[in-house]
Parts: C-alpha cells; structure tokens; sequence
C-alpha cells in the first residue's frame, strides 16, 4: 500500500502524506504502475459511459469532444506531468552535438521548437486517433484500457533503460526483467475490472451484443500489450543511446518528509 500512495502522489493531482519508507517501497515495486492507469481507466470509464449515453438519447457531443475530454482528463489528473516531459524530451532530441548537450537540453527548464514540435504532434495525433472511435458505446471497452497499457510502456522502459543520476537512479536500477512481467500481471487485473464494468454497462445501458464486446476486448488486450512493450523498448532504447540513462523523472528531494513536495526537471 505505501507503493501504490506513492505511485498515486506522484503520479496524480490526488495528494497522499508519503514517507521515505513509501518511496523505498515504490521504488521496489514499481510494477505497481499499472493501477495508476486503472484510477485514470475509472475516470475515462464514467466519462465515456456519460458522453455515450447522452449522444445517443440527445444526440449531444461528438467523437471529437470525447477525444478532446479523455485527454484533458488524463493530462489534468497528472498535473501535466508527463506533458512536462514530453516537451524536455523533444528538446533534448533535436539538439545536436555530444550527449552532455543533449542532457542540457533535456533538463533546460525553457521549451524550445523540439519540445513544442513534439508535444503538438503528439497531442494532434492523440486526438485523431480517438476522434477515429466516434460515440460508438464500445468505445466505453477501449479509452479507458489504453491508460493501464500507457503505465505498462513505462515499466517496460524502466525495465529495459539505464539508470541516471539522482532518485530515479534507484527506481530504474530496481526494475528488472522481472517487474516488467510482473507488470503484465498488474495490467491484467487492472483491465479485468475495467472490462468487467464495461461488460455490465454495455449489456444493460447499450444493448451491446456480448460476442462483439469479447471480440473488442480481445483485439484492445493483444494490440494493446504488443503497443505498449514495444514503445518501451524502443523508448527506453533511445533514451540509452541519446541521453546515456532513462529515467523516470529527475527527482530533486526536499529537506522534510513526509510532504511530497517534489519537483521534476527532466522526462517522464
């Protein structure tokens, strides 16, 4: 449980009191990760069950309005955290010369064309994407299991990455080969119980045929997890080559636990 506070702090806009003992356990543990997706997964869900429901009854909202919600909810639910490090990363990608320049760029605390260019395409796709699904009720079985496998990626990536330098030194360093599988056991009991309120609600609020739901289910888990390991190798696999390290975030620790006052500087 101190894993998953600390995970839940630091990872969302929901603040936790947290020890150093809870950090020391997230950092043994962070295939954890996973449930982080399924808090954002539960918003998602009762949002798109909404933004279904009421195109259907009143002809209310658009496939574009969903996608544009689902984002601003997962991006404000994680304080712009990992947009924060999106924008580093382009800057620090696009920069030219030995990799000590490369990190500089990375942890500069200005936003270059790198990190604007990267964070806008990144957004622009995301909301195509989505857009692509519609209102159609099933959508209620696939936004909300893209935020679990989005924190597998993440386990992945530490998982395959090289420790930096600072708190998340010890974070990437402890996740192993392991953790990544155990992630994938995390991840599934994490979309066992979206898919599982989503079956309810598709059967009695949409009259969704059950066949058709499991084919959907079966399509989101196989590309979902295909997806998600191989964007976090390949993550995880530039970082190394580019930056030298993956890290989770460049940590800076504040004097006085247990406030999680921390403040990030690098990717996410």
């Amino acid at each position: 449980m101190g894993a998953l506070r600390s995970l839940i702090s630091f990872y969302t806009i929901f603040h936790m009191n947290i020890t150093q003992e809870d950090m020391d356990d997230m950092e043994k543990k962070f295939h954890l990760t996973p449930l982080v997706g399924l808090v954002f997964g539960s918003l998602l869900l009762l949002e798109t069950i909404l933004l279904c429901w009421a195109f259907r009854e009143y002809g209310f909202g658009s496939g574009f309005a969903t996608a544009v919600i689902s984002l601003l909810t997962v991006y404000a639910g994680s304080k712009f955290l990992h947009f924060d490090g999106l924008t580093d990363f382009g800057d620090g990608m696009i920069v030219s010369g030995q990799q000590s320049d490369h990190i500089r760029a990375l942890k500069d605390t200005l936003v270059g064309a790198g990190g604007i260019g990267v964070a806008l395409i990144t957004v622009l796709c995301s909301v195509a994407f989505y857009s692509l699904f519609g209102n159609n009720p099933w959508v209620i079985l696939v936004i909300p299991a893209i935020e679990v496998f989005v924190k597998h990626a993440m386990v992945v990536a530490a998982s395959v990455g090289e420790p930096g330098n600072g708190m998340a030194a010890r974070q990437v360093s402890m996740t192993t080969n392991r953790s990544a599988m155990l992630s994938f056991f995390t991840s599934a009991i994490a979309l066992a119980v979206l898919f599982a309120i989503g079956f309810i609600v598709g059967r009695s609020l949409f009259d969704l045929d059950t066949d058709f739901m499991i084919g959907v289910v079966i399509i989101t888990v196989i590309v979902g997890f295909i997806v998600s390991t191989i964007m976090g190798i390949i993550m995880a696999r530039t970082a190394n080559r580019v930056f030298g390290m993956v890290t989770a975030i460049f940590w800076e620790r504040p004097t006085k636990l247990p406030d999680p006052s921390w403040r990030s500087s690098s990717i996410s």
